[in-house]
């Protein structure tokens, strides 16, 4: 019913298991679209009660501005109502606040641009280190973000961008930045390694893959010095398209690791239909290891398959002895917490890598995809 009504006859989908959303010309009745999908579903039960049926509309129109950027707010408006509890946010509310919504969206939608454009975020480094040696082996590139309210996570901005499909545009930024600090680095007669986050939404995007490799050939010298880690926090739906993505990253030099391993539902998923060449494992895993016999159990399991597959793997929250002694003797191969450094700006706090270290030992062969 919703597809009849809607523009083109495709532009309806679900959102969650309970809220439907279409997109449909202004002259659409659609309290009579809501008594009808009520009457179908009455006809359908037993009991002859069906479901109520709640309804909350936008007019594009009358929202003025650029129709890309309402496009943006009106995903993050509908993440946020589809992970919100209902008791908090219901339908009702959406409706009687949608545009107040929307402006507010589209504003931070119009901030988070700005500071894209400007290049207004700086980065951070921590350092990976090889447990047997506990020497630098690499370090995470870390976004920071110094001209938004004090407040606010770094985490929740990445998230931010995710729900409203900026991240595209984010890690391409990112990446260039990286890669600028990398060959001023390298000019200066300094080489190091840096791990960049890619977020599951962007190598599903043809576009941001085919600008990240232009990019790439920019820096070809650089392909050794320079990780990708994919990020879980947002769903990868397509695995194999994923997957030729990753390949053509690692034929290009570049490491590829799987981050917060353990962390999702999809964790052994990916690990199956995706071929990399690391795993960092989930800091929830490893700060609970030494707390139960299960805990230790799980981690020993999830290094041992990596070790089974040829996979290197990288344990996160790292924050004391007792913690590093037990995942050397688990087979982890490299750390990164506390224990060895904080993030900073300033990557002359840490002691530098040793020259050569090619790192993660002989690399896997590439299955063509």
């Amino acid at each position: 019913v919703l597809r009849a009504s809607a523009i083109g006859g495709e532009l309806a989908g679900e959102l969650d298991a309970e809220n439907y959303g279409f997109v449909h010309h202004a002259g659409t009745d659609v309290d009579s679209l809501s008594r009808r999908i009520a009457d179908i579903t009455r006809a359908a039960d037993p009991q002859k009660k069906g479901v109520g049926v709640a309804q909350a509309s936008i007019d594009l129109d009358a929202q003025g501005g650029d129709p890309q950027q309402a496009t943006k707010a009106l995903s993050y408006i509908f993440t946020q109502f589809v992970d919100a509890d209902p008791d908090e946010f219901s339908i009702t509310s959406l409706s009687d606040g949608l545009g107040a919504m929307m402006n507010a969206a589209e504003n931070r939608i119009g901030h988070f641009q700005n500071l894209i454009t400007d290049g207004a975020f700086a980065v951070a480094f921590q350092p990976v280190v090889d447990l047997a040696t506990q020497r630098p082996h690499h370090f995470e590139a870390l976004a920071r973000f110094p001209h938004l309210p004090p407040d606010t996570s770094p985490y929740e901005t990445i998230t931010f961008a995710e729900q409203t499909g900026m991240i595209r545009e984010f890690d391409i930024a990112m990446c260039a930045r990286v890669l600028e600090w990398l060959d001023i680095a390298g000019r200066q007669g300094q080489r190091y390694k840096v791990a960049v986050n890619l977020s599951g939404t962007s190598i599903a995007s043809k576009s941001f893959v085919m600008e990240l490799h232009k990019l790439l050939k920019q820096y070809r010298g650089y392909a050794d010095s320079l990780m990708f880690e994919i990020t879980e926090s947002a769903k990868i739906k397509d695995l194999e398209k994923v997957n030729a993505t990753v390949q053509s990253l690692r034929r290009a030099g570049h490491k590829v690791c799987l981050d917060d391993f353990g962390a999702g539902a999809a964790a052994f998923q990916y690990l199956r239909d995706l071929e990399v060449d690391v795993v960092k494992i989930d800091g929830a895993y490893v700060k609970g290891a030494l707390k139960t016999d299960k805990g230790m159990a799980f981690l020993r399991a999830m290094a041992g398959l990596c070790n089974e597959l040829g996979i290197t793997t990288i344990a996160e929250m790292v924050e004391d002895r007792k913690s590093l002694d037990f995942l050397r003797d688990c087979g982890v191969g490299y750390g990164q917490g506390y224990l060895f450094g904080r993030p900073s700006l300033d990557i002359s706090a840490f002691e530098a890598p040793r020259p050569g270290d090619s790192g993660f030992g002989k690399r896997k062969p590439v299955r063509k995809s």
